[in-house]
């Protein structure tokens, strides 16, 4: 079980998503830094770097991410299409489908992939502050065992 909520984890961490197909979207393109201490993650440990950098032409989301855990450093890089359409990405040998979708100026992002057996769906909701100096990210993995929410706060660099 921890191991699969870990991976789920790093799966939420490793698709931030955004970008804009219109002018009233917002564009969340750029590097980011974790805010560990205004970050919640829940019974998990929290990790003790992570950095973005996000880049957004049309409807396609490039994002790279780096993080740094107890476990060691973890990279990916995944494409996440903001239109609607599916996609699908390999994350450390795992295929993982989603789709996004905007709720105002909240994208949505949903995510399923199948782990030794076992389903773990991912909702993940990215929001811009106003400023654009932070962006917000409030998760919820769910998985046969139970949901577990999480809530990290990115500062722009």
């Amino acid at each position: 079980m921890i191991k699969h909520v870990f991976l789920a984890i790093s799966l939420c961490l490793s698709l931030c998503t955004s970008g804009a197909l219109a002018a009233d979207k917002p564009n969340f393109s750029g590097s980011w830094k974790l805010n560990v201490e205004k970050s919640d993650f829940g019974p998990m440990p929290k990790p003790q770097r992570v950095e973005f950098v996000l880049t957004h032409k049309d409807s396609q989301l490039n994002v790279k991410s780096t993080a740094q855990t107890q476990s060691g450093e973890v990279t990916n890089e995944v494409k996440i299409l903001t239109d609607g359409a599916e996609f699908t990405n390999d994350l450390h040998g795992q295929q993982v489908t989603g789709t996004a979708k905007w709720e105002g100026k909240t994208l949505v992002v949903t995510q399923k992939a199948t782990m030794q057996g076992t389903e773990i769906v991912v909702v993940t909701r990215w929001t811009l502050a106003e400023d654009g100096k932070n962006l917000l990210q409030e998760v919820s993995i769910s998985t046969p065992q139970g949901e577990l929410k999480q809530k990290a706060v990115l500062d722009k660099v």
